[in-house]
């Protein structure tokens, strides 16, 4: 399965968080096209789709990135073509306080795009930016897993996904704004969740900063609520013995939670094979969830799953770019969205997991 593609239309209710504001609203949107966007190893159906969706811009583009890098030619043209026909373009990428090599690593597309006239700069280096996201006019949302390097695009497996929908672009864009002026100040606004059902179909945006955990909250309501199944395709997931309060153990303890009810709950993870400390700190948690009855697979050495994907029920789907450890879920700048009761979203993931679940390996098999 090299992508999936399904496009529905719908007349949902939106649960939509608009960033910095203490308060949740809901609205009635007639018009919401949400396309799954799955990578597997040897084709990039992301870059084409993000480059033909870009092609279409006619006001703004507003580009968050971990990791840019100038690999996909095709990308970047596009952008000097929509900066050209007077599209008005912003990048923000990762300046890292700790890690030199991706600051490395962005600075040569930030000196690209200035070249070419378009706005482009490093965010605040004490908050690690690991977003991927695009916001097309205000209006298209662009989000998940994939950075924008060659072995992100044509090497590893990822999820992502395009919604296009006003209330959700008017967040994300918010979002954008805020961390673009350094108005985004920890903490930013925290979403009520026990409203939430998982009978009534919702899209929640999750636009994260320091300490604002709506992805944890919002997960957890929806693991208690599961019925029959978790499946959990993640890319990097750590287990504290030291601390055992945290959220990432919470999560875990969630998961376990829910196996001991009866559900089918599975994780499958990556062997972080080319990062040693990644690697051991993933294998014990696998092993954490093995020892307390969750069924744990780990993809080929080979392979780089970077994906980071929930399917509840095989109707309910969260997605995006955090990871289940302590700088992801509590720390960085991230972006995640949850599809709420459904079934058309969810069925291509399904699908992805069971393909992934059918390859994997038993943890330090």
């Amino acid at each position: 399965m090299m992508m999936v593609q399904r496009e529905e239309r719908w007349a949902w209710i939106l649960l939509v968080a608009i960033v910095l504001v203490v308060s949740i609203s809901s609205a009635t949107c007639a018009q919401t096209t949400v396309l799954p966007l799955i990578g597997t190893i040897g084709s990039c159906t992301y870059c084409e789709y993000v480059r033909d969706a870009i092609a279409l811009a006619d006001r703004s583009l507003d580009i968050l990135l971990s990791n840019a890098e100038l690999d996909e030619v095709s990308l970047w043209d596009a952008i000097v073509a929509a900066s050209d026909r007077g599209v008005v373009v912003r990048v923000l990428l990762d300046e890292s306080d700790w890690a030199q090599s991706i600051t490395d690593k962005n600075r040569p597309t930030i000196d690209y795009l200035l070249a070419h006239g378009i706005s482009a700069r490093f965010d605040d280096p004490s908050v690690t930016t690991h977003a991927k996201l695009l916001v097309i006019d205000c209006r298209i949302v662009i989000l998940g897993s994939t950075n924008w390097n060659e072995h992100s695009f044509y090497d590893q497996e990822q999820a992502d996904v395009s919604i296009e929908d006003a209330a959700v672009g008017e967040v994300f864009a918010s979002y954008f704004d805020r961390l673009w002026n350094g108005t985004l100040f920890p903490g930013a606004v925290r979403l009520q969740v026990d409203s939430i059902s998982p009978d009534e179909p919702l899209i929640i945006p999750l636009p994260e900063t320091v300490d604002t955990e709506n992805y944890p909250a919002v997960l957890f309501r929806l693991v208690s609520q599961a019925r029959e199944s978790i499946h959990v395709v993640m890319y990097r997931i750590s287990h504290y013995p030291q601390y055992q309060q945290s959220v990432t153990n919470n999560i875990l303890d969630a998961l376990i939670t829910a196996a001991g009810r009866g559900l089918d709950v599975r994780v499958y993870m990556d062997d972080c094979a080319f990062y040693e400390s990644d690697k051991e700190a993933n294998l014990q948690a696998a092993r954490y969830l093995s020892d307390h009855g969750v069924d744990v697979r780990m993809d080929d050495p080979s392979i780089v799953t970077h994906a980071k994907l929930v399917i509840i029920d095989q109707r309910t789907v969260i997605l995006g770019s955090t990871n289940w450890n302590y700088y992801s879920l509590a720390r960085n700048n991230e972006t995640d969205i949850a599809f709420i009761d459904s079934p058309n979203v969810a069925a291509p993931y399904e699908a992805f997991f069971q393909q992934l679940w059918g390859d994997g390996r038993l943890p330090g098999g």
